[in-house]
């Protein structure tokens, strides 16, 4: 055996990265024939991308064609030949239990070359950029040996297929880096929102999960997926001009009301160092939605065949029309609104009317109340005590329930207009969707004009 001596991880593209050139020319991936000119890349440093210097061992025979034990990790006796469909033995039985360990299904290590480990061989083999045959030689066999060696290690990579793997996946799609459902299998979708993710915080961008990564990833979720913008604001004077803007900003139409709300966030988001282009598309959905503490106007009078079913029943039974229906907590009272809400709720229509100025439904209503009655003192608060309760509940869903929705956007064009369609698409989702958030783009790129004049 020879030791290479610190290999970089981003040179050493063959096993770490599939499918990628190596730096290295001359090197020959494909097939179970490398060249000698591998040799060129015994003096390069290797950098564990997760802090901790680590080196390789690969056969004399996989630098060199010269016959030498290829050695599989864990392995009690190594091998000089090629397994292939047929063969028997100690080795083929390690060869199975190594695949199994990786995720690749060789079944019931039974010391013979089936056709059941031959399938997870060209699994393997396809992943790693290896050609896909089926027979494990020696570059197949050493790649199967350092695989083993980052898993061991506690890196996460391509191919890997755990529950360590799902537990990733799912940090990123909180993270906003990763769509879909997690399944534990680490393939080039996860890849790539590693690498988004690793390129965002500065890390090595090689797809590879190690400590650093691994770091970053939980920091992220500590702080309620909500990272720390790259150009925030931080001076109270630059803010307050972007507010007397808006304040003294008479283009837009906005009622003085919802204006006041508008500021209030506006004001909230900037101290938390939220940018103005995002901040402008949050402001770009208030100005298309309700009042503070007002609840949703239901009259259908004009239209009653458009009268949804559960609005009859609300009237029948809690009076909704009459009692809430276009009013505000200022007059039904705080209590009167949680007892609605409950009520509701063990009826079957939780949330089904929508309250205050993002009109938000459903189980955050009922969320929305309890901010209530963190935030005001009385039963029937003040417009200011509505305003600071839901602009206190809008800001820490942002950066907890929904901190996706920043993130999507930071990974995007990070403009005023793509923040207002965003925030419309996955935090506000209006019944037309499509069309509201064209306007909400618009009204966006607007506020942002005003907050920067």
């Amino acid at each position: 055996m020879i030791q290479l001596q610190h290999i970089s991880f981003k040179n050493w593209n063959t096993i770490g990265r599939p499918n990628k050139k190596p730096h290295t020319q001359g090197y020959n991936t494909k097939g179970e024939n490398t060249q000698s000119k591998v040799k060129n890349i015994t003096s390069r440093k290797l950098e564990d991308t997760f802090g901790e210097a680590a080196t390789l061992e690969l056969s004399q025979d996989y630098v060199k064609e010269k016959s030498a034990p290829v050695k599989m990790a864990s392995a009690s006796k190594a091998t000089t030949r090629t397994l292939k469909v047929g063969s028997k033995g100690d080795d083929v039985a390690q060869l199975q239990k190594n695949l199994n360990s990786l995720g690749y299904n060789a079944g019931k290590p039974d010391s013979v070359f089936g056709n059941g480990t031959k399938d997870a061989v060209i699994s393997f083999q396809k992943t790693y950029g290896l050609s896909p045959d089926g027979a494990a030689g020696k570059n197949t066999l050493s790649a199967i040996s350092t695989t083993l060696n980052w898993k061991n290690k506690n890196i996460l990579s391509k191919g890997q297929v755990s529950n360590d793997v799902k537990n990733l996946q799912n940090n990123l799609i909180s993270l906003g880096f990763l769509a879909g459902k997690a399944d534990g299998a680490f393939g080039k979708n996860t890849e790539n929102a590693v690498i988004a993710f690793q390129k965002k915080y500065g890390l090595t961008q090689d797809g590879l999960v190690g400590n650093d990564t691994k770091k970053a990833i939980n920091k992220a979720i500590e702080n309620n997926g909500s990272t720390t913008p790259s150009n925030p604001i931080g001076n109270t004077q630059e803010i307050q001009k972007m507010l007397d803007n808006l304040k003294n900003d008479t283009s837009l139409g906005i009622s003085a009301d919802k204006k006041t709300a508008m500021l209030k966030a506006a004001e909230r988001l900037l101290n938390e160092n939220y940018e103005v282009e995002f901040v402008a598309g949050v402001l770009g959905n208030i100005q298309n939605e309700g009042t503070p503490g007002k609840f949703e106007s239901s009259n259908y009078a004009s239209n009653p065949s458009k009268e949804p079913a559960y609005l009859k029943y609300m009237d029948d039974y809690f009076d909704y029309r009459k009692k809430f229906s276009g009013k505000s907590i200022q007059d039904v009272g705080l209590s009167a609104a949680i007892d609605l809400a409950n009520k509701a709720k063990n009826s079957g229509y939780e949330g089904k009317f929508g309250l205050g100025m993002i009109q938000w439904t459903g189980e955050r209503t009922d969320s929305l109340l309890k901010s209530y009655q963190k935030y005001t003192t009385s039963d029937k608060p003040t417009r200011e005590e509505c305003i600071m309760a839901e602009v206190n509940f809008m800001v820490d869903e942002l950066k907890g329930s929904y901190a996706s929705v920043y993130n999507t956007w930071k990974n995007g064009s990070k403009t005023a207009s793509s923040a207002g369609d965003i925030i419309c698409r996955k935090y506000e989702i209006p019944k037309d969707t499509e069309n509201e958030a064209k306007g909400r783009a618009q009204n966006a790129k607007n506020i942002y004009a005003v907050l920067m004049k």
